[in-house]
C-alpha cells in the first residue's frame, strides 16, 4: 500500500474526534434525513459523511387528508401519530450520537416547507424539544432556498447556471456562480408550490383534462414570473450565448429520481457509475423521458419502474408529476443545454455555509486524495506535467495529475495482476466512491488513468470500455497517456521522492500552470528552462510539444536521463518509457489518435 506522510497515520483517528462532528437531521415533506459528517481540515471540503439514514415519514402526506365530499385533499395538523414516529427515530439518532460523541452544540435539526406550513408548525416543534432536547431550527422560504443553492454549491468544484431544488411542498429556483470559493446567486431564490408530492396530489385529484391544463397554465405562468425577477447574471448570459444554453443544476429527491430514470436509460448500459451526483444529460434526452411519460403511469410503466435502481415506490408514484413539472418548466426557461443532478441539498448546504473560502476554493478531487499522498507528490505532479503538451485537455492539468500524484503507489501492495483492475474501480466504487463534490466524467477519467498507470491490463475490459464511453475518445486517449508517463515515474521513483516532507515548500500540490510549448506558464520562458534543470537532480525530465505533421497534431516527448544512473537505466524502467510511445500506435486508438514520439537524451 502507499507509504504515507507522517500526519496521514492519524487522520483516521483525528477525523472522528468530537470537534470535528457534526450532526444534521433534515426535517423534510418527503422524509426525515440523518447525517453525521467530519469537517476535519484535510478533508473539510468534501463533506466525508460517517453516518447516513432516512426515516421514509411524509409530513406532506399526513397533513392531507381526503375529502370526498370537496373531491379534494383538506390540509390538517401533523397527526399525533406521526409526531410519535418523528420522535422515535430522532430518539434512535441520539444514541448514535451520543456512540460518536458528537457535541450537543453540533447538533442541528432543520425544518423546512412542510413543517413550516403545518396548523401545529409550533406544538409539533416543541413535541420534539420536549423528547430529545434538542430545539428545532424552522428555515424560512428564502432561507431555505439560499441553503438549498449552498448544497448544490458544494456538489461540485464549479456551478455556472440555473439552479432547481425540488422539494415534496415546494421548489426553489435560482442562478448561480459558484468557482474558487466565491459564490454569488441571485438576491433571493424564488419558492413556488410545486413540490413532488404537492403536484402528485393536485394530478391526481384533477377531475378531467381541463383541470390539468389549468394546473399546467398555472405552473407556467408562475415560472414565467420567477424567471423574470431572477435576473439572471450577465457572465452566465454570455456563457450560454456562447455555448448554445445554459446549465441547469437540479438537485431534491423527485429530480434524483428523475436522474436514476434517465441514467438507466443511458446510451451505457450497464452505466458504469452508480451515484447520481455528477451524472449529466442532454436537454433533448431530459426532454424525451419526460414526454413519454403521462399524468397518470400505465400498468406496462408501473411494472417498469418496479424494477428500477433507486427508484422506490414513493419516488414512482411521484414520477408523472416530476415529468408534468418538467415538461412545463422547459418553456418558461431560457434555453437549456444540458442538466446536471446534484446530491448536495439542505444538509450540504448547511455544512457548506460554515467552510471559509480558503477550504470552499479547494478542488474536490484533489482533497479526496491528500490522506493518500505519496511523499513528494507535488514534485512528482511536476514531473508528470512537463510531459503534458499545450494541448493537454485542463481537466488533467488543474484535478486529475495533482490527484494522480498523491495515488501514484496506493495500489502498489496489490498483486500485480490486480492493480490495474483495483485504480480502475477506485473512483466508482473503490474508497473514492463515497466523495461529495465529483462528475461523473471526473470519476471516469481518474479511474482510467489509475489503470494506465498500473499497465492497463485487467482481465475483464468491458467496465473500462463504459468508462471510454463516459468521457469519450479523446479524453480516453488522454487517460491512457497520462497513465503510461505515471507508469514511468513510478518506475523511476518506485517510492516516492525520499526526504520530501509535509510542509516542504516543495511538495505543495496545487493546479498546475498551463506552459506552452516552449516550457513557459505564467513565469517566463527562462524560469521554465530552470525548473526543468532543476529536475535533472532527480534522475529524469520530461519535455512535451505539439508538433503538426500532414494535418495532423502529433506529440513529441523529450525524456531526459542522468547518463548511466541505475535507476534510469534499469530494463523495465526503459519498457515503460517505451510503452509511453505506444499510446499512439494506430492499434491501440480508437476514434481519436495523436502520435507519439518519444526522444531519449542523456546527461552527465
Amino acid at each position: 500500500m502507499a507509504a504515507p506522510l507522517l500526519s496521514s497515520p492519524s487522520y483516521a483517528s483525528e477525523c472522528t474526534s468530537p470537534e470535528h462532528l457534526h450532526a444534521i437531521v433534515d426535517i423534510g415533506s418527503n422524509g426525515v434525513r440523518f447525517s453525521i459528517t467530519t469537517l476535519h481540515p484535510l478533508t473539510a471540503r468534501i463533506l466525508p459523511t460517517l453516518y447516513t439514514d432516512r426515516a421514509p415519514i411524509s409530513l406532506y402526506d399526513a397533513q392531507y387528508q381526503y375529502s370526498t365530499l370537496s373531491s379534494t385533499h383538506i390540509k390538517s395538523p401533523i397527526p399525533a401519530p406521526t409526531i410519535t414516529a418523528i420522535t422515535t427515530t430522532l430518539l434512535r439518532f441520539r444514541t448514535i450520537c451520543n456512540a460518536y460523541k458528537v457535541p450537543e452544540s453540533h447538533i442541528k435539526l432543520i425544518a423546512t416547507e412542510a413543517t413550516r406550513t403545518a396548523p401545529n408548525s409550533l406544538e409539533f416543534r416543541q413535541a420534539i424539544q420536549d423528547a430529545v432536547g434538542w430545539p428545532v431550527e424552522m428555515l424560512p422560504k428564502s432561507e431555505e432556498g439560499r441553503i438549498g443553492g449552498l448544497g448544490i454549491a458544494s456538489s461540485f468544484a464549479t456551478v455556472e447556471g440555473l439552479v432547481m431544488d425540488l422539494g415534496g411542498g415546494s421548489t426553489q429556483l435560482s442562478w448561480m456562480v459558484s468557482k474558487h470559493g466565491e459564490l454569488e446567486s441571485a438576491k433571493e431564490a424564488v419558492s413556488l408550490p410545486f413540490g413532488a408530492a404537492a403536484l402528485t396530489k393536485k394530478l391526481q385529484t384533477a377531475i378531467n383534462a381541463t383541470a390539468v391544463e389549468a394546473t399546467a397554465a398555472h405552473i407556467r405562468e408562475e415560472f414565467e414570473k420567477a424567471v423574470a425577477s431572477l435576473q439572471v447574471h450577465p457572465e452566465l448570459t454570455v456563457k450560454a450565448e456562447k455555448e448554445g444554453g445554459y446549465t441547469l443544476y437540479l438537485s431534491g429527491g423527485g429530480f434524483r429520481g428523475f436522474g436514476y430514470l434517465l441514467l438507466a436509460e443511458h446510451e451505457v448500459q450497464p452505466y458504469p457509475v452508480p451515484i447520481i451526483n455528477g451524472f449529466s444529460a442532454k436537454r433533448e434526452h431530459f426532454v424525451k423521458l419526460a414526454d413519454r411519460i403521462g399524468v397518470e403511469l400505465s400498468g406496462e410503466q408501473q411494472e417498469e419502474l418496479a424494477g428500477k435502481f433507486r427508484i422506490s415506490e414513493r419516488r414512482a408514484l411521484q414520477v408523472p408529476a416530476v415529468a408534468f413539472l418538467i415538461r412545463n418548466l422547459l418553456k418558461c426557461l431560457p434555453q437549456i443545454k444540458d442538466v446536471v443532478f446534484c446530491q448536495g441539498g439542505v444538509r450540504e448546504g448547511c455544512l457548506y455555509s460554515t467552510l471559509s473560502k480558503e477550504v470552499r476554493k479547494a478542488n474536490p478531487l484533489v482533497v479526496s486524495t491528500e490522506v493518500y499522498r505519496s511523499h513528494g507528490a507535488g514534485k512528482l505532479a511536476r514531473v508528470i506535467n512537463d510531459a503534458l503538451p499545450k494541448s493537454t485537455p485542463d481537466v488533467l492539468w488543474r484535478e486529475i495529475v495533482p490527484a494522480l500524484a498523491n495515488l501514484l503507489y496506493f495500489h502498489q501492495g496489490i498483486p500485480k495482476e490486480g492493480r490495474a483492475a483495483a485504480g480502475l474501480h477506485f473512483t466508482t466504487t473503490g474508497l473514492l466512491g463515497g466523495v461529495h463534490g465529483l462528475t461523473h466524467k471526473e470519476r471516469a477519467l481518474l479511474g482510467l488513468v489509475l489503470c494506465a498507470r498500473w499497465g492497463g491490463e485487467v482481465a475483464e475490459g468491458g467496465f473500462r470500455e463504459r468508462l471510454e464511453r463516459v468521457v469519450g475518445d479523446e479524453m480516453a486517449w488522454w487517460a491512457r497517456y497520462v497513465g503510461a508517463v505515471a507508469q514511468a515515474v513510478g518506475m523511476v521513483f518506485p517510492v516516492g521522492i525520499p526526504g520530501e516532507e509535509k510542509g516542504d515548500n516543495t511538495d505543495g500540490i496545487q493546479p498546475l500552470e498551463r506552459r506552452d510549448s516552449s516550457g513557459s506558464g505564467s513565469e517566463s520562458g527562462s524560469s521554465g528552462r530552470r525548473r526543468r534543470a532543476s529536475l535533472m537532480d532527480d534522475k529524469i525530465s520530461f519535455f512535451a510539444r505539439d508538433t503538426a505533421r500532414k494535418g495532423n497534431l502529433d506529440l513529441v516527448l523529450k525524456v531526459r536521463v542522468v547518463k548511466d544512473d541505475p535507476d534510469t537505466s534499469a530494463v523495465m524502467v526503459k519498457k515503460a518509457l517505451d510503452d509511453i510511445e505506444k499510446v499512439g500506435k494506430k492499434k491501440n486508438c480508437k476514434g481519436f489518435r495523436r502520435k507519439v514520439s518519444v526522444i531519449w537524451e542523456t546527461a552527465e
